[in-house]
């Protein structure tokens, strides 16, 4: 498959993920700015261009990778799809709920697939947990609390910004998890300048889910995740802390009336694999869990509950 990728912040990781998969076989990057594009060109091998008509008007791109400020995605994706490519966004899907419908209508309109880099459903723990509710191994899942907490160090993560870049892949989660709530709930305030704290609180007929991002911790803590999932039969449990220096603390456990386990597992690279199953959803027309339905869904609900501040 050739790809496409355009911009060059988020577009060289892209790049770099996409030189490692064997179902790609030529990629070209688009940027502004041809000394980027250089560097991009003289790291990885690829092709560049400064011209994005190019890149809309070769047939033999099948796939455009938009990694572009969340404002433009929308109207780059929707030219993409009308030129017949699928696409493949950064999250957040779009600035706005009505862009990111815009996308989901051009995409059917035009019979094109976009997928959304909603990684954390490749993180090992998280995909364990889906398989075991869709198994029903432990019976069904009746609580779901999920957090990311974090130090100051990624910008401005006021109450107004939070939800969309820091709790967006626990609230897809949670989502994708339980499926849309009956009610929600969230309450939260700004600690200082660009810090907050804000815990949402989902509820279903049968089950409910808090998720919390917490942007104010001092500088000498970790950046900490972690879920707790309690089921009919079981209690799970997982939490991974990064510091500064590159040491990482993380564990998984499954607690039932039989046993208390320790999963054991070797990370692996989420963003990696978010790539191969792009490039194999569309090669092989399956489903796939980053596709635009659900990102929609989270987007609509991330923004009802930015109002709800």
């Amino acid at each position: 498959m050739k790809t496409a990728i355009l911009g060059t912040g988020f577009g060289k990781e892209h790049a770099k993920l996409f030189c490692h998969e064997k179902l790609v076989d030529e990629i070209i990057v688009w940027g502004r700015k041809p000394e980027k594009l250089k560097e991009i060109e003289n790291e990885f091998g690829v092709k560049t261009t400064t011209d994005m008509d190019s890149i809309f008007n070769d047939a033999s791109i099948e796939l455009v990778d938009v990694c572009l400020p969340a404002k433009l995605h929308a109207e780059y994706a929707v030219k993409a799809l009308r030129a017949g490519k699928h696409v493949f966004v950064e999250m957040p899907l779009a600035d706005t709920v009505e862009n990111g419908r815009k996308i989901l209508e051009t995409a059917k309109e035009c019979k094109r697939r976009v997928f959304v880099d909603l990684f954390l459903q490749f993180e090992y723990p998280y995909q364990l947990l889906n398989q075991i509710k869709e198994d029903k191994r432990y019976g069904e899942c009746i609580n779901f609390n999920i957090r990311r907490q974090t130090p100051h160090w990624w910008g401005n993560l006021d109450s107004k910004n939070i939800a969309l870049s820091l709790m967006h892949h626990d609230i897809d989660f949670a989502l994708q998890l339980l499926g849309k709530p009956d009610k929600m709930n969230v309450e939260g305030r700004d600690v200082r300048p660009e810090c907050s704290a804000v815990t949402a609180q989902m509820s279903w007929k049968n089950a409910s889910a808090t998720v919390y991002g917490n942007s104010a911790l001092t500088n000498s803590c970790p950046f900490s995740v972690g879920f707790e999932a309690t089921f009919e039969k079981a209690f799970i449990r997982y939490f991974e802390d990064g510091y500064q220096n590159g040491r990482t603390d993380t564990k998984l456990e499954i607690f039932s009336d039989e046993k208390q386990e320790e999963v054991k597992f070797e990370p692996q690279n989420c963003y990696q694999l978010v790539c191969h199953d792009v490039v194999e959803s569309i090669l092989q027309k399956k489903p796939s869990r980053l596709d635009i339905e659900h990102a929609l869904l989270t987007l609509e609900t991330i923004i009802r509950l930015n109002e709800m501040l």
